[in-house]
Formats: C-alpha cells, structure tokens, sequence
C-alpha cells in the first residue's frame, strides 16, 4: 500500500457567489480530502469578516445521500478539534493580501486510518459540493473580499491497494435555531449510528459559550437514561483538559479602540506587534469572548489610523464551537451507543437571546 494525493480541484476560480459540485474521480479509500479557499482583500482593508463566514456549505455526497455536510466555520472547529491544532490559515485584514481557510475532511480517526476511510467503490457518484457567498458578512469590494478571486482546491489523499474500509466517519450539521434567553430547545437526534462526538456552536458577539449553551442535556428514551446533564461552565472547563490551546496569526488592520474580532471565542490571548512603526505601541483591552478593543498609541498619542498588527492569538471554541467527545476518541466500543436507544434528545438551555446555535455530530458509519 502506498498513498497518492491527487487533485479533485487545482486552484478552481469561482463567482463571487454559487454552488458547484466536483466528481471524486477515484476508487480506491480516500483517508481526508484537504481543502483551501483562498481570495484577495480589498483596497482599503477587510476587517472582521473572514472566508469561513462565506462558506455556507461543503458537502460530500451521493446524490440524496450527504456523507458530509458542514458549513466552513464548522468544517474548521471541527478538523482543529480532530488534529489538535489549528491547520495553517492566512488571516490576515491588510489591502491586497490574499486571506486562506484550510481544513481537512477527515473520514478516519487519524490520516492513514484502513479501518475507517471514505470508500468511493461503494457508491454510485461520489462528488464534493460547496456552496459560498463572498458577500455575506461585507459587501464585495474595497473593503471586503475583490471580486473574481475566490478560488478553491481540493486534494485527496488516497491510500492505493489499501484494504476495504468497513466504516466511515460521517460528520454533519443535524440541527440550527435562534436562542431564547432562558428558553429550552429540543432536539431529536439521529440514532442510526454511534456518536464519537458533539460539535456545540453558540455564536453571539461578545458572550462566552458558557453563557450561550447554558445547560445541555442528553434524554435517551423519554428520560429512562439521561447521558449528560451539565452547565456550559463546567462543560467548558472539562473540555480545556482534553483539547489544547489553539493558537495562529492573525494581522489586524486597526486603529485606536477599534474592535479585534478573533477566531477564537473562549479565554482568548492576543498579543500584538506592529509593523513597520517604531514608536507604535499596542495593546488588546480585554480577553475571554473573542472580541475587545485594540490599544492602538504613536509616538504617544492615540493613533486613528490603521495599522497593520501582527498577532499571536491563542485560545478555545473556533468561530464559538466546542467539541464534545465521546469516550475514548479512538476506541469505537466507548463512543456512545445511540442505536440502542428508541429516542435520543438533545436538551439546551440558552442563557443569552438571538444567538446562532448549531449542533452537529460524528458519528461512526458501516458501509
């Protein structure tokens, strides 16, 4: 056995705004298809506004069967909760750089997985699509994405002569609503396949997951077993002791008391450099939401003029979405067992109003 990366898209440019679907033009296991968006900032600046927010799909199928399907913030949190670490991003808000968003889908627990693997022989017309909008968050233009750059590649990494895979990982967007403050949301989730693991996405500006997802409940069978009963804040903090610091950069293009909008959203660290300026001071006011005010001085002074600002950033909950494993993540037998259960409801009290809520699962497919 030996592995082959090829190509489903080379750099394929696309409108500003679509759909389009590739052909997965392989037949032996594909282990992870890598992904990278790529376009160009605007004359004047982009500032909050990243691709990932501009992905509004990406799916792997065949035809009504969705193998995949997460939008691009989720397809982010989710590789960095499977890789430990965030993969490799240009982020950046300065004119004329080009911004990237990379990920991998991965179908197994880790690249080179024979047991679990996307196995195109076993479906008629495998194909990836993605859908985008490059307008979403800012309009087209000087002070947003230029028109006619994005552009996307996708690479297989296939492993040649590799056994038949018997299983897949099969990860997908199941639920979205608007939070309630105080109000309870019930959830029917799917129980065709075990669980390896919760993707939770609570996003609104300047509040903490723990404050969004504030109690989150698992009902299995009408409440003959409840899985999970916990407050975010203790949710939260169990996660900190299984998944890292995530940590990349990000150039900001600021001037005094305008706000920093990071990438990560939980008890986030900034640390900022200017470029080119020696007598530029900066500083980020506050930590712990993923967003606050930059401290932009020269020569003493206030400076309201942009300036670039290199940053290191580190923290949790990329794009305000934690990970919640179950078991072991490696060992299939401690996934949890949604099959054996008639009914399996995810409950979740929010502790904020108007926050977007996503959740997505993992879960463990047999071909």
């Amino acid at each position: 056995m030996f592995y082959r990366r090829t190509y489903i898209a080379d750099n394929q440019t696309l409108n500003d705004a679509g759909t389009m679907t590739f052909d997965i033009n392989v037949t032996d296991p594909i282990t992870s298809i890598w992904v990278k968006f790529q376009a160009t900032n605007g004359g004047t600046s982009n500032v909050a506004n990243t691709l990932a927010q501009c992905i509004s799909a990406i799916e792997v199928i065949d035809g009504a069967d969705v193998l995949y399907s997460l939008d691009g913030m989720e397809a982010l949190a989710l590789a960095c909760a499977q890789l430990g670490h965030m993969p490799r991003q240009e982020v950046s808000e300065i004119p004329g750089d080009v911004f990237t968003l990379t990920f991998p889908i991965m179908f197994g627990r880790y690249e080179g997985d024979k047991e679990y693997s996307l196995d195109p022989s076993r479906f008629k017309n495998p194909q990836v699509r993605i859908s985008w909008n490059l307008a979403t968050i800012t309009a087209v233009g000087a002070t947003g994405f230029l028109t006619a750059t994005l552009q996307v590649s996708m690479v297989a990494t296939v492993m040649e002569g590799a056994p038949a895979p018997a299983r897949f990982l099969m990860s997908k967007e199941v639920y979205s609503w608007t939070s309630a403050a105080g109000g309870t949301e019930y959830i029917d989730l799917p129980t065709d396949y075990p669980y390896r693991g919760l993707l939770a996405r609570g996003f609104l500006a300047a509040n903490p997951w723990h404050w969004v997802w504030d109690q989150v409940r698992i009902n299995c069978d009408g409440g003959k077993f409840i899985a999970m009963n916990e407050r975010g804040w203790d949710i939260v903090n169990e996660m900190t002791q299984k998944v890292p610091r995530l940590h990349y950069r990000h150039d900001f293009y600021l001037a005094n008391n305008a706000t920093a909008v990071c990438i990560l959203k939980e008890y986030e660290n900034l640390t900022a450099l200017p470029a080119s300026i020696d007598d530029c001071v900066l500083a980020y006011t506050a930590a712990g939401a993923g967003q606050a005010a930059m401290r932009v001085f020269t020569a003493g002074a206030a400076d309201g003029t942009s300036r670039r600002e290199i940053s290191d950033v580190d923290g949790w909950n990329p794009y305000a979405a934690l990970y919640l494993p179950f078991g072991l993540k490696d060992v299939p037998s401690d996934w949890f067992p949604a099959p054996t259960f008639r009914g399996v409801k995810l409950e979740v009290r929010a502790g904020v109003a108007a926050a977007a809520m996503f959740a997505c699962l993992v879960q463990d497919r047999t071909y």
